[in-house]
């Protein structure tokens, strides 16, 4: 069994990783930004361990993973899952939204990595694997910089995936589609500029989020994934994930118009780029 950090356990990914894994017999440490909020944590019911990390904080990353180290002497598993999301048309996004954004979802996953590799590296093993996302692939309206951060995100993996394999550290993406209790519920940026030029294209992709919502494919999936990764019964680097990741495919595949076409097609936005109404 495994000693594993989980980045983002609060709530929901997370908290479903981190309960999940410890009940398999992980030994799992749940980073929490707020350790009296870890509601989703409570009933766990294998060896967790919630400490406080906030991903934006290097002082926090580095007394977490140091505490970890005194307790168990390394860390063998890093799952980089903190995120965060909010809708906002790129012309009006707000400069907060921005940098908040990459600072949790690029940097803050950039700085656990640095700051377990050495200990994995001195092992000779180790698993990193990013908590990414099927909109990494493609950028989707609205998401700008959520799908930035995490395009950037795989990138880096994608790397340092090829400096680190004679170290015996393995790096992998898993990219989830609309997961529930996962960023899908992104809220509109809070200081966005006010306009009614996006507007139709904001209501139309609150619709969509909200009709998916009852069809949201369980977290599972992404435990599942996860465990097969731990388990040695995968070794590629990403994963896509869910009833998307087909259309995902699609447009990787796909050049120019046409992937675009599978995008605003599969949002249902065809009327938005033609100029019609909704």
């Amino acid at each position: 069994m495994s000693v594993i950090l989980v980045t983002g356990a609060s709530r929901g990914i997370g908290a479903v990783l981190a309960n999940n894994l410890a009940t398999l017999g992980h030994t799992v440490y749940a980073g929490v930004r707020k350790p009296q909020e870890n509601w989703d944590l409570r009933e766990a019911r294998g060896d967790i361990r919630p400490l406080v990390l906030d991903v934006t904080d290097p002082v926090q990353i580095r007394e977490a993973v140091s505490a970890i180290v005194l307790n168990e002497g390394g860390v063998d598993v890093l799952i980089n899952n903190a995120g965060v999301a909010w809708f906002a048309p790129a012309e009006e996004m707000s400069d907060y939204v921005l940098r908040t954004t990459m600072e949790t979802n690029f940097f803050g996953a950039v700085r656990c990595t640095q700051e377990v590799l050495p200990l994995m590296r001195r092992n000779r093993s180790g698993q990193i694997i990013m908590i990414s996302t099927l909109a990494a692939a493609r950028g989707l309206p609205l998401e700008s910089a959520y799908c930035a951060s995490k395009s950037a995100l795989e990138a880096y993996a994608e790397s340092l995936r090829h400096e680190v394999v004679r170290f015996g550290i393995n790096v992998s993406v898993v990219e989830p589609g609309i997961t529930d209790g996962g960023l899908s519920t992104s809220i509109p940026d809070p200081e966005a500029k006010s306009s009614s030029a996006y507007q139709p294209l904001l209501d139309h992709t609150f619709d969509y989020y909200e009709g998916a919502h009852a069809t949201r494919e369980s977290a599972e999936l992404i435990v599942d994934c996860v465990s097969s990764i731990l388990k040695g019964e995968e070794s590629a680097f990403r994963y896509r994930l869910g009833e998307l990741a087909p259309v995902i495919e699609s447009a990787v595949r796909a050049s120019g118009h046409q992937a675009e076409s599978i995008v605003r097609t599969a949002l249902g936005i065809d009327w938005w780029v033609k100029g019609d109404e909704r």
